[in-house]
């Protein structure tokens, strides 16, 4: 199979979610007999809540100014950086007047 890292670290983290939810008679009963039943249940959701949560490393980041891995072209602006659609839209003179408007 050529699956990429971040498929095999998905499926991993669902089996380990599918194991955090099958029920372990051996370690219940063990907490019975140590009278911590109900800490073992409460830690257990605070796990499944974590490992549901937790972003895959190996999902490549998303850069600033792309989309889709296509460079978006910006502009820089005095009140920072904005797409040059944007600033060949209606903000374009919005920024051609930026300075007279302080006037």
């Amino acid at each position: 199979m050529n699956e990429t890292k971040q498929e095999k670290w998905e499926r991993g983290k669902t089996l380990m979610l599918e194991s955090l939810h099958k029920p372990d008679d051996k370690l219940r009963g063990c907490a019975h007999n140590q009278e911590c039943y109900h800490e073992l249940l409460e830690i257990r959701e605070q796990v499944i809540q974590m490992v549901q949560s937790m972003p895959n490393p190996h999902t490549p980041p998303l850069a600033f100014g792309k989309k889709n891995n296509a460079v978006i072209p910006t502009i820089t602006t005095p009140a920072g950086e904005i797409s040059e659609t944007l600033f060949g839209g209606t903000l374009q003179d919005f920024y051609k007047n930026w300075g007279k408007r302080d006037e």
